[in-house]
């Protein structure tokens, strides 16, 4: 089963040189138009920047004990791990430093979603050296655009287009893209552009400065994997450079109703149509159940 819906791959691997511009404010603008990709410079200020990592701390300070691990807040409704949607019983009201620069994220001007504004956040603190496992966020439960902030330090993150493994690995009992999977399903090495036999494409690093903002739409938002690499130095433009501990704001709009559901062109990872299959499997053994009776 391929990641993609067979001769539906207008997306480049890895991207071309992004379209360089700038933002009504003067911010370096890349934009990687064929996967629906953007990076905007500069999207806050350092004193923006300061005033949100002070406000973090406030409710987790930072001692010995927690200097190595990962540090999450969750506002609006809280992001849940086990279904990788919300849970409707826990809600937080969103801080002052993230409603003060709402306005100006590029939402969407036109479609079903014109307008739309993330109203679920997640901002989390890494510890250098910390990582984040590959991964598709849920298709069907949020809306297309998916935006996140870092600040604090800079970071490479990892992009792939989903493949055949990833999509294997999507339905494995307990969902995980961390590592590559072999057909029985235990982790196996990654061999150059090959897993257990498999063929999967390229990875590709970007940059992601403190104060950035990446956004993520149509192929690098429902196709295409992204992570970052635990390690605790990087090469950026020749120069090995120590990772600080950074923090990002990840910013979702939650679908609801009618609109949960999903049609893209990456069905290999899409969770919508991996419950479809699930459902229709077991309809399935429920007709083999009663024909046997």
């Amino acid at each position: 089963m391929n990641g993609q819906v067979p001769g539906a791959q207008p997306h480049l691997i890895p991207p071309p040189v992004p379209v360089t511009t700038t933002t009504s404010s003067g911010n370096l603008l890349q934009e990687w138009p064929k996967i629906g990709l953007t990076l905007i410079h500069e999207f806050i200020s350092p004193a923006e920047e300061q005033e949100m990592i002070t406000a973090f701390h406030a409710i987790s300070p930072l001692n010995s004990a927690d200097a190595k691990k990962r540090i999450s807040q969750h506002f609006g409704h809280h992001f849940d791990y086990t279904t990788f949607g919300i849970d409707e019983s826990k809600h937080s009201p969103v801080p002052s430093y993230i409603m003060n620069f709402l306005d100006r994220l590029p939402v969407d001007t036109e479609g079903k979603e014109r307008g739309r504004k993330p109203d679920q956040f997640t901002v989390q603190y890494y510890p250098p050296g910390a990582g984040i496992p590959p991964h598709v966020d849920t298709h069907s439960m949020f809306g297309e655009a998916l935006y996140s902030l870092s600040f604090g330090s800079g970071v490479p993150m990892i992009f792939r287009m989903s493949g055949e493994n990833e999509a294997r690995k999507l339905r494995l009992p307990k969902r995980s893209l961390q590592e590559p999977v072999g057909a029985d399903g235990k982790p196996v090495e990654e061999k150059g552009n090959k897993v257990d036999g498999v063929a999967v494409h390229p990875a590709w690093e970007l940059m992601l400065p403190a104060r950035s903002l990446l956004v993520m739409r149509g192929a690098s938002r429902y196709g295409y994997t992204h992570g970052i690499r635990p390690r605790k130095t990087d090469v950026v433009d020749g120069t090995t450079v120590r990772r600080d501990g950074r923090y990002s704001i990840t910013m979702r709009s939650i679908r609801r109703g009618k609109e949960i559901g999903c049609d893209c062109l990456f069905p290999g990872v899409c969770d919508a149509r991996v419950r479809q299959e699930q459902e229709a499997r077991e309809r399935l053994r429920q007709c083999e159940r009663v024909e046997t009776q």
